[in-house]
């Protein structure tokens, strides 16, 4: 670790948390950029526009495998050298990307570059944990995801930018500038947070205990309830995502230029609580606003779905944006202190835990969000009680697994 790293009052520098959000941007930047270019992708190419879109789900599952091996390794390894391999991997398959001239070449690649994505941004709550716990975790992760809900909203205009002013290989070469810049942070700039003697000591250990750190995880029951309790409020939110264009253009009418600023209300809205969370803190437990955070995601859920049955088919489109803001609004003071809970049990496996936690998210949310599309009535109803059942999951797996209401005592934590 760099000397001086924390200030006369032991808190971090200013520069810490925008490092490590820029770090974990590397992933939607990578999947939102080159969305406004699949089309001229498939036309390149010279094949359907669905084919094109399998790299996005590519990438999703590389992305899931690169967390899912990458944070033992780094735990065993060290931040900084798993760090670097990552941004190896995402730099050499960004390059090979701009030459490939099949869309199996393309699905491919994404695959590897997700996986080399992976191993970058796992590091990065595992340094917030090794570094903080409690109350300081959880503020740190809360700038993290205030900067973390910029990069989704900017990834598209950056992307429909570059392609005024060239084809779908400009976007590639933007993310290849932005991986050879997160190669120099996270060489230059990042602190490596795991001790000689702790690397030393798993290095000695059989490769298999590498893996053992998950079968620590799941035997930990109160962890398991924040983990699987904040799989079930990402899903909610993935809900929200892939059904939000059907939603607003399809059953509402909006126009396409109207759309973003519709989207972007629910992220405002979000952005608005994780700040509010930040403040908090200051006063509460990150387990006691997390109780709060998904009773009110709860009610707005519930709110959803009866303006949804009142309505029906005349349901005005304010009555819909009203709950679903506030129930993405909740998210924001869920997911913060969700994480940081779940972390505060796992002190030296850190990188593991968090790896289960980012891959979790995406596939619980992935896969529950595909669900609800896959159920499509051309109706709200799905919708709203999809993301129903989900807050329902969220509040029972908090209240009675993870009790949340209760402190999580030092001899709880796995050693």
């Amino acid at each position: 670790m760099p000397p001086n790293f924390f200030d006369a009052q032991g808190k971090p520098p200013r520069w810490f948390a925008p490092c490590l959000a820029a770090l974990v941007a590397l992933t939607p930047f990578a999947i939102d950029t080159y969305l406004p270019a699949i089309p001229n992708m498939a036309a390149a190419l010279g094949v359907e526009v669905a084919q094109v879109q399998h790299s996005v789900s590519s990438y999703l599952l590389g992305f899931a495998v690169g967390q899912i091996f990458g944070g033992p390794l780094s735990d065993r390894l060290g931040r900084i050298l798993i760090g670097t391999i990552g941004l190896s991997i995402f730099i050499a398959s960004t390059i090979l990307i701009l030459f490939a001239n099949t869309v199996e070449l393309l699905i491919a690649l994404r695959f590897l570059q997700a996986v080399g994505g992976g191993f970058a941004t796992v590091i990065c709550g595992a340094i917030v944990r090794d570094l903080y716990h409690g109350r300081e975790a959880a503020r740190i992760m809360s700038m993290i995801a205030t900067m973390m809900l910029i990069a989704p909203m900017v990834a598209p205009v950056i992307g429909a930018t570059l392609l005024s002013f060239g084809d779908w290989h400009t976007i590639f070469i933007f993310l290849l500038v932005y991986g050879l810049l997160m190669m120099l942070l996270v060489r230059g700039i990042l602190p490596e947070t795991v001790s000689r003697f702790r690397r030393a000591r798993r290095q000695r250990q059989s490769r298999r205990s590498m893996l053992q750190g998950y079968g620590q995880i799941f035997r930990c029951r109160r962890a398991l309830g924040f983990l699987f309790g904040q799989a079930f409020v990402s899903g909610c939110m993935f809900i929200y995502i892939t059904t939000a264009p059907f939603v607003f253009m399809d059953h509402f009418g909006v126009s396409s230029e109207q759309f973003p600023l519709l989207f972007g209300s629910c992220v405002l809205g979000l952005a608005i609580l994780v700040q509010l969370n930040i403040r908090l803190l200051k006063v509460f437990e990150p387990r006691q606003i997390l109780v709060v955070g998904v009773g009110a995601l709860l009610m707005s859920c519930a709110l959803l779905v009866a303006s949804t049955l009142y309505f029906g088919d005349r349901q005005p489109l304010l009555a819909w944006m009203v709950p679903l803001v506030m129930a993405m609004g909740s998210i924001g003071i869920i997911a913060p202190n969700s994480a940081a809970c779940y972390l505060e049990f796992f002190p030296n496996i850190s990188g593991t835990a968090n790896a289960l936690y980012g891959a979790s998210l995406f596939i619980f949310g992935g896969v529950l969000g595909g669900t609800v599309n896959a159920v499509h009535t051309g109706t709200l109803v799905p919708i709203a009680v999809g993301m129903l059942c989900c807050a329902a999951a969220a509040v029972s797996l908090a209240l009675f697994v993870a009790r949340a209401r209760q402190p999580i005592g030092v001899e709880e934590r796995v050693k």
